[in-house]
């Protein structure tokens, strides 16, 4: 008993193949309008900076152990003072100005020393 299926579906894949043999024309015009319509569009929300160096620093007043997070672009910062508080975000002006947030928070300077001043508590000066 011959099956004539074999023969048939070889021809049809045959066929089939041929087919996707032609190529779509894709014109440059179209392509650069979806470009276009991408780059076009803006961002729903800004991601956070990137992160600078993060460090814990021994302060010298009351011998407090602070975490400190530095970001990219210097207008930023996270502190925890002592180190098990929950971290603080500060935020300065422009780059080079100290971080101050609400409560009376300011830090100024770099990942190796910092003045920190926390609220109720006097300024004190933080090494890495």
């Amino acid at each position: 008993m011959k099956t004539p299926l074999l023969p048939a579906t070889a021809v049809a894949l045959l066929a089939l193949t041929a087919c996707q043999s032609k190529t779509n024309a894709t014109t440059a015009e179209n392509s650069t309008t979806v470009e276009n319509k991408t780059v076009a569009e803006k961002p729903k929300f800004e991601l956070p900076p990137a992160i600078k160096a993060e460090v814990s620093m021994r302060c010298h007043g009351d011998n407090t152990l602070a975490h400190v997070t530095f970001f990219e672009g210097d207008k930023q910062l996270t502190v925890s003072a002592p180190s098990d508080a929950a971290p603080v975000v500060l935020k300065a002006p422009e780059a080079g100005k100290p971080y101050v947030a609400d409560g009376g928070w300011e830090v100024s300077g770099t990942p190796k020393s910092i003045k920190l001043t926390a609220p109720g508590k006097p300024a004190q000066t933080c090494d890495a």
